[in-house]
């Protein structure tokens, strides 16, 4: 996988362009951005790229479904429950009987929501977007990028790992860029990796610390995985690191 996709440009930093671009900016840190992009045709041209980037992946990621989720207000548990109550009043022996395991069940699907740290891999091929479902195949020069939903949020690391033991930290490290966070919803991470023709299959590893304050260390994150690369299966099965949550994504590739 090659980083070199990613640009880097001195004195702004990937995740300042990603948030002018999102217009989180104040408006002198949007008008030091502008100065730049004035003064470097490539920064110029890399924000109409990232630009057109996002409308694209707009269109197949739209945002408002998970905006909707996330501010629609959750209803009263009581208030359910009474309006199931009123037509079963004459049943009450038996919803009494019902009644914990309704419980049960809203309680399991409560923790499954809040757990729910997910992955996944939009890849730009060509003019086409698409995300990657099961058993689709890519190829080298596919553009990948990696899109993170969480109810919480923290702490965001995201490394490539290779069928070889080759462990390669893309955000969230000092010398990526530096610390990475979100909130909770779902982000698209900044900037783009692009599939090699290197005869090796590959693989992406999402890291989440909810607790920001409390994160492992960029340090102490990459030995983690570097320790799971023994194992003989890949990807390996991750033993999570303590204070932390994560997810693998295989990018299976044609090999010559």
């Amino acid at each position: 996988m090659s980083t070199s996709s990613i640009p880097r440009f001195p004195g702004v930093p990937d995740l300042l362009l990603e948030r002018y671009l999102c217009d989180e900016l104040s408006a002198e840190e949007a008008r030091h951005v502008e100065d730049a992009a004035s003064a470097s045709p490539a920064l110029a041209a890399h924000l109409r790229e990232r630009r057109a980037e996002k409308a694209a992946f707009a269109l197949v990621r739209p945002f408002g479904p998970m905006r909707a989720r996330l501010e629609a207000p959750r209803p009263s548990r009581w208030r359910v429950l009474w309006r199931w109550s009123q037509p079963v009043l004459v049943l009450g022996v038996v919803f009494a009987a019902m009644l914990p395991r309704i419980l049960s069940l809203q309680e399991v699907e409560q923790v499954r929501v809040r757990g729910g740290l997910t992955a996944r891999v939009l890849v730009k091929r060509g003019d086409v977007v698409f995300e990657q479902g099961p058993g689709a195949v890519l190829r080298a020069g596919d553009r990948v990028r990696v899109e993170v939903e969480d109810v919480d949020g923290g702490a965001l690391y995201l490394l490539a790992l290779s069928e070889h033991g080759r462990v390669t930290p893309l955000q969230g490290f000092p010398a990526t860029g530096g610390p990475l966070s979100m909130a909770a919803g779902r982000w698209v991470l900044p900037g783009s990796l692009e599939l090699d023709a290197a005869p090796e299959q590959e693989a992406l590893v999402v890291v989440l610390a909810s607790d920001a304050w409390n994160a492992p260390s960029p340090e102490a994150v990459q030995r983690w995985l570097e320790q799971a690369t023994r194992e003989a299966e890949f990807p390996p099965s991750l033993t999570p690191l303590p204070g932390t949550r994560h997810a693998v994504r295989a990018l299976p590739k044609e090999l010559p």
